[in-house]
């Protein structure tokens, strides 16, 4: 007695498709779910080494400041280096773009259109542009943003207040935090510099050492009277 053949049912059938459907759609929910992570994860790390990367550069440019003398309008040495509470303009023995000369650099704190702040990197090569008194126009070759969306940059400087006081270190005149440091003014070069990085309301501090006697870059000039 021959058997008879049975298949799948309508209704089967239809349960089977719509397990079917429930499967896939779970596999690729869980899919997306998995690669956004993924994409936001691999955005952090990348985020985070080009952080590290500009934070580098900085430490490079800034410890490599030396005291650099040049002239006024009546001809006597000044040291130049212009600090600002969110501005700095020096030269750095390291520079960023060029690196078998010294470069004049400035670091600035620019406000972008979400009105949060850009940390700017302006340079020029010390090859490109000699730099001998405090007359001369600067125009700058390269630019780079190194940090961007912060809530806020701040400069601040560890120094003495003038060449005369730290010549003559009377008691208790010691160095202090600046806001603001000018070499063409004070005769010197500060020992520190603090920049103050306020990210999502995370402040961040990174202290950079300089010369600690500056003072002694006068001595050619003394000697010899040329920078």
């Amino acid at each position: 007695m021959r058997r008879k053949q049975q298949g799948f049912t309508l209704i089967e059938l239809l349960i089977s498709v719509t397990l079917l459907s429930l499967i896939m759609f779970t596999g690729n929910y869980v899919y997306m779910q998995l690669a956004s992570r993924w994409d936001k994860e691999l955005g952090s790390f990348e985020h985070d080494i080009e952080q590290t990367k500009a934070i580098y550069i900085l430490k490079n440019l800034l410890e490599g400041v030396e005291p650099y003398l040049i002239k006024n309008s009546k001809g006597r040495p000044e040291m130049f280096f212009v600090g600002g509470e969110d501005s700095l303009l020096v030269m750095t023995k390291s520079g960023f773009e060029d690196t078998q000369n010294p470069e004049l650099v400035r670091l600035t704190a620019v406000q972008n259109k979400q009105g949060r702040f850009d940390l700017v990197y302006q340079a020029i090569s010390s090859a490109d542009m000699l730099l001998i008194n405090s007359e001369q126009n600067i125009e700058f070759t390269s630019q780079k943003t190194l940090l961007s969306d912060l809530d806020s940059v701040t400069f601040s400087y560890f120094g003495w207040e003038s060449l005369e006081q730290k010549a003559l270190q009377e008691p208790g005149s010691t160095p202090t935090w600046q806001a603001t440091y000018s070499g063409l003014e004070q005769q010197l070069t500060p020992q520190k510099v603090r920049l103050t990085l306020i990210k999502n309301q995370q402040p961040m501090d990174f202290y950079f050492q300089l010369d600690q006697e500056p003072n002694r870059w006068y001595g050619n000039y003394i000697q010899t009277g040329e920078l």
